[in-house]
């Protein structure tokens, strides 16, 4: 995707979280600072000069190790990995997933790199509708061939020492505030999300999937 981590429209979203069991228990400060921990790995922060005039009220070996720190924080993974995902037809093996939610305006935030997310307030894996999206031309296209899936394709999910299977139903193609592909189910199943056209991302393309 090439707009940042913007998956689906403020209004959208906020309008689909007031109807989400759970999702007001997320605070706004948890959400600005999920997405500050994003945007500084893009973005990070310059550390201001000293006065010429000013003396230097910490060491400069301190100060070396903090700055280091900082740098560190900075680029490790907010989150850890909580499952892995392959689907052969397209090549992707073990690919990490992580889980993210939405900034204080409501703007679904995305890992960064080749990675996919799990939207975290959809339903865990293997008990509903589980919406897992990742970029098509950016950051190492990890969803650039998912218009490649076809019905009866596999997708495998990994977490908690177990492997569970989805076979590809069929797909469709919506508009970004179209939140109904957010909605909850009564099967388990993934909704696989990703940005179309490739580089041009006006609208979303939508794989389904069923747990086998």
């Amino acid at each position: 995707m090439r707009r940042g981590p913007v998956v689906l429209l403020a209004a959208g979203v906020l309008v689909l979280l007031a109807s989400i069991p759970g999702a007001a228990a997320h605070s706004p400060v948890h959400q600005v600072a999920t997405s500050r921990t994003v945007l500084a790995i893009a973005m990070p922060t310059a550390t201001p000069s000293p006065s010429p005039t000013a003396a230097p009220t910490t060491p400069p070996a301190e100060a070396a190790q903090r700055n280091a720190a900082a740098v560190a924080a900075a680029v490790a993974p907010p989150t850890p990995v909580m499952a892995r995902i392959s689907i052969p037809r397209i090549g992707i093996r073990n690919a990490p997933v992580y889980d993210r939610g939405v900034d204080a305006k409501g703007l679904m935030l995305i890992a960064p790199g080749y990675a996919v997310t799990r939207y975290a307030y959809s339903a865990p894996f293997g008990t509903g509708n589980t919406v897992i999206y990742g970029h098509d031309d950016i950051q190492g296209n990890i969803f650039g061939h998912l218009y490649d899936l076809a019905p009866g394709d596999t997708v495998q999910i990994t977490f908690g020492g177990e492997t569970q299977v989805y076979r590809v139903t069929g797909h469709q193609i919506v508009a970004p505030t179209a939140v109904s592909v957010l909605n909850p189910t009564a099967d388990a199943r993934l909704t696989i999300m990703t940005c179309w056209p490739f580089n041009v991302d006006t609208k979303r393309w939508i794989v389904t999937a069923v747990k086998a």
